[in-house]
């Protein structure tokens, strides 16, 4: 559970940047929206990952999935899930292939990989709902096409000790080496959190 005095700092952070979702009728009151339309489905085991794209789902070498992997089509539209400054939006980005970090301004940071495209760039504001990109194949995702599996958003919120650590030369940017694992880029860092924590539970189904 989050504290009063972290729901307090989202809170004042929405109300300072102005954040109008675009679609979403169920948002909490810390104004998280869906990253996708409708409730996709959680990734379940398939041929490429045996334990599914849950949170915390297992990974060679005894690594953890910290992020949601949220199964859709190939150009679904992608939305921000809270307000904030784009600090990473790359082409390539190791095995995430193409991704898009948000800086939320307040220590929480969330990220968006294996997209087909990209709407924003670094240094853009961004409202709640705002459309950021398309869901694709990029990165290791690529394996799914290969075998003939649907493309899935991988979805993460991490939590810092605070703002601004995912720019140019930003620690935040060592998870380009990290895949999806639980290590953290560094002190900084809490590491990712479970999005059920933040985001309506009808933004997704399965387990």
């Amino acid at each position: 559970m989050r504290s009063t005095r972290r729901l307090a700092l989202v809170a004042s952070t929405a109300i300072g940047l102005g954040l109008t979702p675009t679609w979403s009728a169920a948002a909490q009151s810390s104004d998280y929206v869906c990253p996708l339309k409708g409730s996709p489905q959680i990734r379940p085991p398939d041929a490429v990952a045996s334990s599914g794209g849950g949170f915390d789902a297992s990974r060679s070498g005894g690594r953890r999935h910290g992020a949601l992997d949220l199964n859709d089509t190939e150009g679904a539209p992608v939305f921000a899930v809270h307000g904030g400054t784009v600090a990473l939006s790359a082409g390539a980005w190791g095995p995430f292939g193409s991704t898009i970090i948000i800086d939320h301004g307040d220590g929480t940071y969330s990220l968006y990989a294996h997209l087909s495209d990209r709407m924003v760039h670094e240094g853009d504001s961004i409202s709640a709902g705002e459309q950021i990109g398309s869901v694709g194949y990029t990165g290791n995702a690529a394996a799914l096409r290969a075998k003939g599996l649907p493309p899935h958003l991988h979805f993460a919120l991490i939590q810092a000790t605070k703002s601004g650590l995912a720019g140019p030369g930003g620690p935040l940017r060592r998870m380009r080496n990290l895949d999806d694992s639980w290590e953290s880029p560094g002190a900084e860092f809490t590491g990712p959190v479970n999005p059920e924590s933040y985001l309506p539970s009808s933004c997704w189904t399965g387990s």
